[in-house]
């Protein structure tokens, strides 16, 4: 099969999407397929070494504003359209939903072949962390609008399906996540890693992702002052980056650890070395992060909303607290640091969890969607 996919994101960027989007095109180059991606141009930074039957194109765009690391082109480009032609596809999946998006569903209009949409991002629920939630309901019609002109939309949860078929989102199914067992496992866990991040003697509290309000760090910060007043032995460590990064640090309480932005092994050993995984996003689709958590044997402790809900079972394999709320937060961690037995049994199934979540398992239900519209 000829796939062209389209995305505002994709590396050396880094975040969860891009990420998602170069596993996606490897594994479709692993199995035979042939592989067009058109995404935003990065900058002064050199491409990933791809699959020798993967075509990039790059299309110039400029920074976003709050976040720079992303270039939004111009939603309209007749090189790329040109260069699809020539590729000529069997299918085109827009995997964002804005210009490269509408680059890839007028490109597929014009060449008559079946649209496949993924969504990801929640951005209407980023809107008011940001001062514009007013702009919600736009946002909404958007990509409501968006969507329904494909022939199938992809999302990460069954909550998220739910809030997108409530919106009039049609035909919306699921295209869950996996996880690289080996990488994120927890015979990873090292002493001088643990020891670089804080006290030996304290519960290690992780969280990873990026720097931004709509992560609810302030939540995080208050809770964990609450649990440093209340004399508990615990330790905050902060694993990612962002343009927020100089605020979250600038806010965040004394002592608490920054490690900034890991990869690979380094990412890996700062999993495996913590107690407890912390999460008090309320804005997730999915989280991925929370099934490279869970995989490293770390019991997670995250808000009752939104897509974490996917992986996370309150008792089972780890504990909810209300939304946006410090205290329960705080006591919900404290119950864990407490009970070690329970911190046990959570851990190890997390771990179990997480070895049912393997990529080729994930990738099955796209790979139907794509055959099904071609076959249509």
């Amino acid at each position: 099969m000829r796939i062209a996919l389209f995305s505002e994101t994709f590396p050396p960027q880094r975040n969860g999407v891009a990420i998602l989007v170069d596993r996606l095109v490897r594994h479709l180059a692993a199995l035979g397929h042939e592989v067009f991606v058109a995404a935003p141009d990065a900058g002064a930074t050199d491409d990933p070494e791809l699959p020798e039957q993967v075509e990039l194109v790059r299309v110039r765009g400029v920074p976003l504003p709050r976040y720079p690391d992303l270039r939004i082109p111009p939603p309209v480009s007749l090189r790329v359209r040109d260069q699809v032609r020539r590729f000529a596809p069997d299918v085109v999946h827009v995997l964002t939903e804005y210009s490269m998006g509408l680059i890839g569903q007028r490109a597929a209009r014009k060449l008559g072949v079946p649209v496949v949409a993924s969504f990801h991002t929640n951005i209407p629920r980023y809107l008011p962390y940001y001062g514009f939630g007013w702009m919600s309901g736009v946002a909404w019609r958007y990509l409501t609008w968006f969507h329904n002109r494909a022939a199938v939309t992809f999302c990460p949860s069954e909550t998220t399906r739910t809030v997108l078929l409530d919106r009039g989102i049609k035909n919306v199914r699921i295209w869950g996540r996996g996880v690289d067992l080996e990488r994120f496992n927890p015979t990873h866990r090292n002493d001088d890693v643990r020891l670089s991040n804080g006290p030996a003697d304290a519960l290690h509290l992780l969280y990873v992702g990026r720097l931004t309000p709509e992560k609810d760090l302030a939540v995080l910060f208050r809770a964990y002052e609450q649990l440093c007043a209340s004399g508990l032995p615990v330790h905050l460590i902060l694993t990612g980056d962002g343009a927020y990064a100089p605020k979250a640090r600038a806010s965040a309480p004394d002592g608490v650890t920054f490690t900034g932005h890991l990869e690979d092994d380094a990412l890996a050993r700062a999993y495996a070395s913590a107690d407890l995984f912390v999460f008090p996003s309320r804005t997730e689709t999915l989280g991925n992060v929370v099934l490279e958590a869970q995989a490293s044997g770390l019991p997670v402790v995250t808000a009752a909303e939104g897509g974490v809900l996917e992986n996370v079972r309150d008792g089972e394999n780890g504990v909810v607290c209300t939304p946006g709320d410090p205290s329960s937060l705080a006591d919900r961690i404290a119950q864990l640091v407490d009970d070690p037995g329970l911190r046990a049994r959570l851990a190890s199934n997390a771990r179990s969890w997480a070895e049912q979540r393997t990529w080729d398992h994930a990738f099955s239900p796209l790979l139907e969607g794509y055959h099904e519209v071609v076959n249509r």
